[in-house]
């Protein structure tokens, strides 16, 4: 496979489309104080339900780079809020009620995000570049 001269390679567009990404959506959550960290440990709770500290910390890994806000920072903003709270018994944290309806709040922001993100692009076209992706994960993934 050879790539046209005018592309640059895959790496460039995945890393330069994440850290605009990052940008997009710290810029619509800054109005709830949040930033993307913030808003992946709430959708995870909310998609995945309670989970424990290395629970989460493995669930979001793919989205953590060294320079980012780390998982006690974001954990702690949130309980200190009153979104999460952590389960002493099971050592799992949890969306409370307010969480909930933060995230619904923020989801709303989200979702126009990723509007703006994919603008333009057809199902078809986000499915298939999704489906390429996740086979060249899935290539590297076996090579240690």
């Amino acid at each position: 496979m050879t790539t046209p001269s005018r592309l640059k390679p895959i790496g460039y567009y995945l890393k330069h489309l994440d850290a605009l990404i990052d940008r997009e959506f710290d810029l619509v959550l800054a109005a709830q104080d949040l930033t993307r960290r913030h808003w992946q440990v709430l959708h995870a709770l909310t998609t995945d339900g309670p989970r424990d500290p290395a629970g989460l910390a493995e669930r979001l890994l793919p989205f953590w780079d060294r320079d980012a806000i780390t998982l006690d920072e974001v954990t702690s903003a949130l309980a200190a809020r009153g979104w999460i709270a952590l389960d002493p018994d099971s050592g799992t944290y949890a969306l409370t009620a307010a969480g909930d309806r933060g995230h619904a709040d923020a989801e709303r922001l989200v979702m126009a995000a990723r509007g703006r993100v994919a603008a333009g692009v057809t199902d078809e076209e986000y499915l298939a570049t999704v489906g390429v992706l996740a086979r060249m994960c899935a290539n590297l993934e076996g090579t240690g």
